[in-house]
Parts: structure tokens; sequence; C-alpha cells
């Protein structure tokens, strides 16, 4: 998804993900997996990547947009020491910061199971929310799961 955003949609037709499933295979290989479960992970990876991109919201969020960042890592200082945090998708869009963290598994079906599965990600997304709130703008976070091409927009609930 990191190289979707930055290389932009139109470098990712259907055809690169075929072509990606022997890499994957043996990525997933190299990190422990025998052959079945890494051809089941690359079919999976392949599946939730096209649908992904066959959804507009997949394609919203991957889109090109200003001062926009893919796994974009950020630090802050605490009476704790030094944090560091690693957001999977953010731009401006309509003069608003969206923070967005994707989600690969199957949550299950219906916006019922999605909201309720997003908000298990709330705190990490208003952390998030804290690093760029000095920014002045207006902030939207949300949760995108691939498998479903869903976006679940989540209400900040608590300044930081």
């Amino acid at each position: 998804l990191e190289m979707i955003a930055r290389d932009g949609l139109d470098a990712w037709p259907p055809a690169r993900i075929d072509a990606l499933a022997p890499a994957m295979r043996l990525w997933l290989g190299q990190q422990g997996n025998d052959d079945a479960d890494a051809r089941a992970g690359a079919r999976d990876a392949q599946a939730a990547l096209r649908t992904t991109l066959q959804s507009d919201a997949g394609r919203w969020v991957l889109g090109a947009h200003d001062d926009a960042g893919a796994e974009l890592a950020l630090s802050t200082a605490g009476d704790s020491g030094i944090a560091t945090h690693v957001v999977d998708r953010t731009f401006v869009a309509d003069g608003e910061r969206w923070i967005i963290d994707y989600k690969t598994g199957k949550v299950g079906a219906g916006d019922t199971a999605l909201r309720e599965h997003a908000e298990r990600y709330r705190e990490q997304l208003e952390r998030y929310a804290a690093v760029f709130r000095d920014a002045g703008r207006p902030l939207r976070l949300a949760v995108f799961y691939t498998s479903e091409g869903e976006l679940v927009e989540l209400e900040i609930r608590q300044a930081r």
C-alpha cells in the first residue's frame, strides 16, 4: 500500500499485482511459512490489493493528495521519553488532515462489524492526531479495510 500511494494509482494495474505473486511467496517463505501457507498468503495479499484498487474508498485513500505521507514516521517527546509513531497514510483533502490506519485482515460482513473493529484502534489514531493537532487543520481519523475496500471514519473524542 505504501508503494501504491507513492508510485501513484496508474502505476498499479491488475497485471502488476498478478506479477508479484512469486515475490510475495518468496518473501512469505523467508518469514518461515511453508509453501502452502506462502501460496495462500500471497493469494490473500493479491486479493486485498485488488479489492483496494477496485474500491472508490481505496482509490481515494491511496490517490494523490496534498501534504501526503505513507508509513510516515513521527517522533514525540514526553515525560516517559521519546515515542515513535508510524502513520500508515495521512494527507490533506478539502483543508482537513486525514489520518488513516490500514487493516488487512478479514473482519466480517456489515458496517456494524467494521465499526466495532475500528473502535479498537481509536486510541492509536488519537495519539497520531495529537502529533498533528498544532498544525491548525481539522483532523479526521479513519481505518481502511483492504479486504473489504471500506473506509470507516472515527469521530475524535478527546483532545490531547
